[in-house]
């Protein structure tokens, strides 16, 4: 091979080379860019990870956007495992955390490994109230009312009158058996966000407990209404029976 054949082969190995890796880039950026097509998220984001040519500090937000996409799509099992990828690959992410928190939360109801997260969270970004209000209600759905209505105060602090928060203290207030102070966080919820369907949805039980059962009814017929499918409705009343569960819990343990 003389000289002008091994140059030209190795500008054209350059060239290949280069236009590999532009096509790699190209599918991280999609990864990164598509918000609405969580298949074709996970489509771009697996052939940029597959590549082997992203550097951590590339691989990172490419992992992140996948996890999240399997997140949306109720895959919690790979969303964990991405979100679990990239706090190996970078601890100091608090969203993260938080996002892997959620997803135990939802798919195994495994309330210590979404505590855990929501706490690492916490450490990263100790004035955050919405990571407080999401311990919160793990904390409640997980028996531990006194702990949690100490976070949802902390929550509403940081952020008052924040519906969300004193939709979490209503259903802690509830565990605990006071249903005036829960009917009461329900009702300011309401007020607040008219489209806070579940809010309803534990208000009707709160009713039906103080014998209000119209009340009771006419609010379970607005969650039904406004949920998103039975599956929806389903996993907010599961939670209702959780915290009741733990209500009779606390009550069992403050007779003795």
């Amino acid at each position: 091979m003389n000289n002008t054949s091994r140059i030209g082969l190795i500008i054209t190995v350059m060239l290949m080379s280069f236009f590999i890796s532009a096509v790699e880039f190209d599918d991280a950026q999609k990864c990164n860019e598509i918000k609405d097509d969580h298949d074709l998220t996970i489509q771009y984001c697996t052939t940029a990870i597959q590549s082997g040519e992203l550097s951590n500090e590339n691989l990172v937000p490419v992992m992140a956007s996948r996890g999240y996409a399997y997140y949306k799509k109720r895959n919690y099992g790979q969303a964990i495992s991405d979100f679990s990828a990239v706090i190996r690959l970078d601890p100091n992410i608090a969203r993260i955390y938080v996002l892997r928190g959620m997803a135990y939360d939802y798919s195994e109801r495994n309330y210590d490994e979404a505590i855990d997260n929501f706490t690492s969270a916490i450490r990263l970004k100790p004035n955050s109230a919405e990571y407080y209000n999401k311990r919160c209600w793990v904390l409640v759905l997980k028996g531990d009312a006194e702990s949690a209505l100490s976070d949802c105060n902390k929550s509403l602090e940081l952020r008052p009158d924040n519906p969300n928060t004193l939709d979490s203290r209503g259903i802690a207030y509830f565990a605990l058996g006071n249903y005036q102070a829960a009917l009461q966080d329900y009702n300011r919820t309401i007020q607040l966000d008219s489209a806070a369907w579940s809010t309803h949805l534990y208000r009707a039980r709160v009713f039906e407990i103080l014998g209000n059962t119209s009340q009771a009814e006419a609010d379970r017929n607005i969650a039904r209404e406004n949920a998103q499918g039975e599956e929806q409705y389903g996993v907010w009343f599961r939670s209702v029976e959780d915290a009741e569960k733990n209500s009779q819990h606390l009550g069992s343990n403050m007779e003795h």
